[in-house]
């Protein structure tokens, strides 16, 4: 698994200084085609914001590293609760739209290609972008190396929903698994599969 640390890497003004402590891995999803999260991210707040995400995994599987894990930023919103996770955004685009020309477009109309697309009925929603198995399996070794990196427990969440007691929970969750609005969701990421392969330890 290769980590590139350099393409993407953020400015020092667009995260905190501090080192915490991490018991965290939080998954959202990019909900925009390609890499078009990070460029969005970029120029956000003029190229100011700290809203950034640690880490990003494309559809092909390569990860990238924005900044150091030791570090935190707003990804969150919650100050507890960003300086005690790690956040990995997942390039996939979500819920999509089928147009009446047949083609697959997201919440921008961003087109997906038709390979792309699994149907699923799930919240008043039915065709969402799957996820390549090379996606899922170098987002479950960052996972692993994140967890035997800053001692958090090898164990993930197995449902999309909120929970009031989230923030006591050590090891890897979603993003929808703190906001009742989120649109970080995407019903075709199989947590419960995910988290049997997350605890399987060679």
């Amino acid at each position: 698994m290769h980590i590139e640390k350099d393409l993407h890497k953020i400015k020092p003004k667009n995260r905190y200084k501090v080192v915490t402590k991490k018991t965290q891995i939080i998954i959202g999803f990019s909900q925009r085609k390609d890499d078009f999260h990070i460029n969005r991210l970029r120029h956000k707040d003029y190229g100011n914001t700290k809203k950034w995400n640690t880490y990003s995994i494309t559809r092909d599987g390569d990860i990238y590293e924005h900044y150091d894990p030791k570090f935190y930023s707003d990804f969150m919103g919650i100050k507890e609760v960003d300086k005690s996770s790690i956040s990995i955004v997942i390039e996939n685009m979500g819920s999509l739209l089928k147009s009446p020309e047949g083609e697959y477009v997201n919440w921008i109309n961003e087109k997906c290609p038709k390979k792309l697309v699994g149907e699923k009925k799930w919240l008043g929603q039915q065709y969402w972008e799957i996820f390549p198995e090379k996606q899922i399996e170098n987002t479950i070794e960052l996972c692993k190396k994140l967890c035997d990196d800053f001692n958090i427990q090898y164990h993930a969440i197995e449902f999309h929903y909120p929970h009031k007691d989230m923030k006591k929970f050590n090891g890897v969750v979603l993003k929808s698994n703190y906001f009742e609005d989120s649109s970080s969701v995407n019903p075709l990421f199989d947590l419960i599969k995910f988290n049997e392969l997350l605890m399987l330890k060679e």
